[in-house]
């Protein structure tokens, strides 16, 4: 009994010596760091969902491109410093027109302008302000303002006043655009009239964005005005006095 008590006392020891190993063995077989005994090692699939190319990528996690967006630049209409007032002006050479002597260029200009405003405005004192036969005609206009809200919609917004001169020489016309006024009708009871001249719009630091609409309403019918002209001064007329 003895020698078996004793046998036995010596082989615990080396049976837990046996059984530690066998753990350790089988904790490096199946992938454990042998640096931190007991924590599997992710390295490899961490860097997979990292790339965001890995094949366990989760739907949605691709980063989304996005537009820079393109600030506004305000519209600047043509100014003139020494009268301090939006002023469009130019002149129209035509030399080799054989026709187009000053007094045909004056007809043909009120025939347009007819047909733009019809005959009574054309014979409205308060609209025709100068009328120099071959010489000069000076109009004070009165039209809808026309704003444009997107590419397709225009919509009106009380009306516009502006001078408009013309001058006629041998083969070439002068023409200037100025004055221009937004004219408003306050709502309410008193249905006050507001003026507001378009340099204020022009000088405002803030909300120009929603201003500029007005003067590019002006600028669409300035341009619109000088090409209609431009388009009816270029045929021959020889009308009757009385035909305006």
């Amino acid at each position: 009994m003895t020698e078996m008590s004793t046998f036995k006392k010596a082989l615990v020891p080396f049976t837990i010596i046996m059984v530690g190993c066998f753990q350790t063995a089988s904790a490096q077989e199946w992938g454990t760091d042998l640096r931190s005994p007991g924590v599997a090692d992710t390295a490899a699939r961490d860097t997979a969902a990292s790339s965001g190319g890995g094949w366990g990528e989760e739907p949605g996690t691709q980063e989304v491109s996005v537009k820079p967006r393109v600030p506004y630049k305000r519209f600047v209409p043509p100014y003139d410093t020494l009268r301090e007032i939006i002023y469009y002006s130019g002149v129209i050479d035509d030399e080799l027109c054989e026709t187009c002597g000053a007094d045909s260029l004056y007809w043909r200009a009120m025939r347009y302008l007819t047909k733009r405003f019809g005959k009574e405005k054309m014979k409205d004192k308060t609209w025709l302000l100068e009328n120099v036969v071959g010489n000069k005609i000076v109009m004070k206009i009165t039209v809808p303002m026309m704003i444009q809200t997107n590419q397709f919609n225009k919509k009106q917004s009380g009306m516009m006043e502006y001078r408009m001169a013309l001058r006629f020489q041998e083969s070439r016309y002068k023409y200037q655009f100025g004055n221009f006024v937004h004219v408003e009708v306050e709502r309410g009871a008193e249905a006050r009239m507001i003026r507001t001249y378009h340099e204020y719009y022009m000088r405002v630091k803030k909300g120009f964005q929603n201003t500029d609409v007005y003067l590019l309403a002006a600028d669409r019918d300035v341009k619109a005005f000088v090409e209609g002209l431009r388009k009816s001064l270029r045929g021959p007329y020889q009308p009757d006095e009385d035909d305006w």
